[in-house]
């Protein structure tokens, strides 16, 4: 396999090469480091590589490979390792400067079922300082670039994954997503992101911000690769299935009316639907009766700040911690709260996901945006309505995908986004095949840079 074609090959495709002999898992490592060596500095989305460590695992799985010995489903095919996720031997920073030493002995339980599915793993990616934010601006290891435009945001906390899946140096990433960290950056990037099921991947050796509401999950090209990856990783007891679910005639789609977002993603969602149809879904539209997207949103990010002024105590405390004032205001905010304040906020959390759960008594799936908007430049106001569509999932823990749906007119990606009833991942991530093939695919910028 040449270069490019490495890279086009994704996670399923290079993995099945990988198994078949027609591909070495040292030339696909071989490949990717190049690649970051070429753009990561531009990009900045990867605050380490491990190309050594890289190298020699790729070389240990290319040696049973040649003496006929089975390998895993990810076999040789190099993924990136958002920050505020433990591998073993590299730092974990979680994008805070003062844990700049913390360097973990042990794996989280996600990246270890990673390396046992014979994936390799190329080194840790950018985010925002303690996941805290959504532009990847990080005041101590810079600024996370949008590999389509380097002047707008790549979107975050999980802005260095879905940067570095999006520019072709990682087949995927691993992110974590709070009110929408993994589902914001894939729309503004242009690649898949998905966040499955409560509960279905662990979260051991997952730096918390909100214990609650903290989940993992997977940025890739295509939803293919991310239901491969999320097959890895998940828990193999849950409800959640990885498999793509083909059948999709008769199924009920509620396309969410009544946002406020730009018209060129409100056309973009109109086509998605066209498309839905065209797959035999029953589409219909819907509303979020009873449900203020401003107000939850303000509400998870409360429980947010309170939760995350008791994990980051500590380091709230200590005046000279070197935490970014943007952050010690957040959590200082959180930490004022009141029990009753909190407490407020999670029924109005809990409301919201009851008022979902009873959409999802009509509707097996919801269709709506990923964002009200496209990236947005560095340095302009980051708008206070950019989670208002993702924390829907978060708040009942709902399974839900982030897909490419085009360009706008100034040439950034649009996302639209799925959302289904507790433990649907396999119908989410099928219909987010669906969608895939009827809006088509969108390239990774600089693949042929």
């Amino acid at each position: 396999m040449d270069p490019d074609a490495v890279i086009e090959a994704g996670v399923v495709e290079l993995a099945a090469q990988v198994r078949a002999g027609r591909a070495t898992a040292c030339d696909a490592v071989a490949v990717y480091l190049d690649r970051i060596a070429r753009h990561g500095a531009a990009l900045n989305a990867f605050l380490a590589v491990a190309a050594d460590p890289a190298r020699v695992v790729a070389e240990a799985l290319d040696r049973p490979r040649r003496d006929g010995a089975p390998l895993g489903p990810l076999a040789g095919v190099p993924l990136a390792i958002k920050d505020n996720l433990d591998v073993a031997g590299l730092a974990a920073t979680a994008g805070i400067g003062a844990l700049r030493g913390r360097t973990p002995e042990r794996d989280a339980a996600c990246v270890a079922r990673l390396r046992q599915a014979d994936a390799v793993l190329l080194g840790k990616t950018n985010m925002d300082e303690a996941a805290f934010g959504a532009a990847n601006d990080n005041p101590h290891f810079g600024r996370c670039h949008n590999p389509h435009r380097p002047d707008c945001t790549p979107g975050g906390s999980s802005g260095g994954s879905a940067a570095a899946v999006a520019a072709g140096l990682a087949a995927a990433a691993l992110g974590s997503d709070t009110l929408g960290s993994v589902r914001i950056p894939a729309s503004y990037c242009g690649c898949v992101g998905y966040k499955p099921t409560r509960g279905s991947v662990p979260v051991g050796g997952l730096m918390p911000l909100c214990r609650s509401l903290d989940e993992v999950g997977v940025l890739a090209r295509s939803v293919a690769d991310c239901a491969a990856v999320f097959d890895a990783i998940r828990d193999p007891v849950s409800r959640a299935a990885g498999a793509l679910r083909p059948e999709l005639a008769g199924m009920s789609v509620g396309v969410v009316g009544g946002l406020d977002v730009e018209p060129e993603i409100a056309a973009a969602t109109d086509r998605t639907a066209t498309a839905l149809a065209a797959c035999g879904c029953t589409v219909s539209r819907c509303a979020l009766e009873g449900i203020d997207l401003a107000r939850v949103r303000r509400a998870g990010l409360l429980v947010t700040e309170a939760e995350g002024a008791l994990v980051h105590a500590q380091l709230l405390a200590d005046p000279a911690s070197g935490i970014s004032q943007a952050l010690r205001d957040g959590l200082g905010y959180g930490a004022a709260q009141t029990r009753e304040r909190v407490a407020q906020a999670w029924e109005l959390l809990r409301d919201a996901s009851r008022r979902l759960d009873s959409l999802f008594a009509s509707f097996a799936l919801l269709l709506l945006p990923t964002t009200p908007q496209t990236a947005f430049p560095f340095g302009s106001p980051v708008p206070a309505s950019q989670a208002e569509l993702t924390v829907l999932a978060n708040a009942g823990g709902f399974p839900a995908i982030s897909v490419p749906a085009g360009w706008s007119s100034g040439a950034l990606p649009l996302g639209i986004q799925l959302i289904g009833a507790r433990g649907s991942d396999a119908l989410v991530l099928a219909a987010g095949a669906a969608c895939e093939r009827a809006l088509g695919a969108f390239p990774p910028a600089m693949l042929r840079a």
